[in-house]
């Protein structure tokens, strides 16, 4: 295997929406807020067709918990994507990073950035992007379009040099810790 390996991203859309929404979600309020969902749900078909009276008031009371958590709130973590991608001075220029057995650099313009692989906690992969995260709130997110035919080099050597670390892995990224980078 190679020491380093170089490529370089442009955040898209998609990516920063799907870490916004895996991120959301998988955590104790993204699950309440489907579960009330789907309870508003539960609760409005109940109110409509299993009741002899249909009270009005708690059918909207329903109604409106079910439009909020199911509806409005995935439209505003996609509306929060959207700014972020237009506001977030770190997404107006691509970002270089380097794979070294020893850690990750990360460039943007002046900024230089060198990560230990031991400071990566999870790693999580989607249909549209992976992120590697240092913390709960901080994350380096790759486009899975921008990687291209790399994608399964660069995932593999991220697998197997925080191999040793032990940091939380999505259960479809455990096919990169035998493939060669």
């Amino acid at each position: 295997m190679a020491q380093e390996k170089k490529f370089k991203i442009n955040m898209t859309r998609e990516a920063l929406q799907s870490f916004i929404f895996a991120s959301y979600y998988s955590r104790l309020g993204g699950i309440f807020s489907i579960l009330l969902g789907v309870g508003g749900v539960a609760m409005a078909v109940r109110e409509i067709f299993f009741r002899e009276k249909t009270d009005i008031t708690g059918l909207a009371v329903y109604v409106i918990i079910a439009i909020f958590c199911l509806l409005v709130n995935p439209l505003l973590l996609r509306s929060q994507a959207k700014k972020q991608l237009e506001t977030s001075p770190s997404y107006q220029q691509p970002i270089e990073y380097t794979l070294y057995p020893e850690y990750l650099e990360v460039c943007q313009g002046e900024e230089h950035l060198e990560v230990g692989w031991e400071l990566i906690y999870k790693i999580k992969l989607t249909g549209k992007m992976v992120a590697i995260q240092t913390g709960k709130m901080n994350a380096f997110v790759w486009p899975l379009s921008e990687l291209g035919d790399e994608k399964a080099s660069i995932l593999s050597r991220v697998v197997q040099y925080t191999q040793e670390f032990r940091p939380i892995l999505s259960g479809n990224l455990k096919e990169y810790r035998r493939c060669e980078g």
